[in-house]
């Protein structure tokens, strides 16, 4: 595989907290490492081993996105079409089905991703994070 992961699960992780915390993110504007781990948190939007019509993954992308990646500014399309370009998802020829692909899902990292439910942690941060600028801009407001 030739994606630039890190090799380490916790420095995986605080990359990708560093970037959770980070507001209007593109996939662009990250460089090839950042790039990697997000595409990677990203690919636990689908089940190892399953299949789905477009429909069901632009509508699994979307709902993931909302609740597990808010920070991302890019629309599913472009989401779909990077995971897909970068190896991280699979379509078929006739471009009917999508799966997540087997050396993504056999990857240590990706697993222990999903064994540590990381996607509920950073949902968790985000969401402490949210409050915080809304009691923020309260109390200014106030002020």
């Amino acid at each position: 595989m030739d994606k630039e992961l890190p090799t380490d699960f916790d420095q995986f992780v605080e990359t990708l907290t560093r970037l959770s915390n980070k507001n209007g993110l593109t996939l662009g504007r990250l460089n090839r490492q950042e790039l990697a781990v997000m595409l990677l948190y990203i690919s636990t939007a689908l089940k190892s081993g399953e299949r789905y019509s477009e429909g069901e993954t632009t509508a699994l992308l979307d709902q993931w996105k909302t609740q597990y990646a808010p920070m991302l500014r890019s629309d599913v399309v472009e989401l779909r079409r990077t995971l897909i370009d970068g190896h991280y998802w699979m379509r078929e020829s006739d471009g009917r089905g999508y799966q997540l692909d087997a050396a993504i899902a056999g990857h240590p990292l990706f697993i222990k991703l999903i064994e540590d439910r990381l996607e509920v942690r950073i949902a968790d941060q985000l969401l402490t994070a949210a409050r915080a600028r809304e009691e923020r801009k309260k109390t200014a407001l106030q002020g």
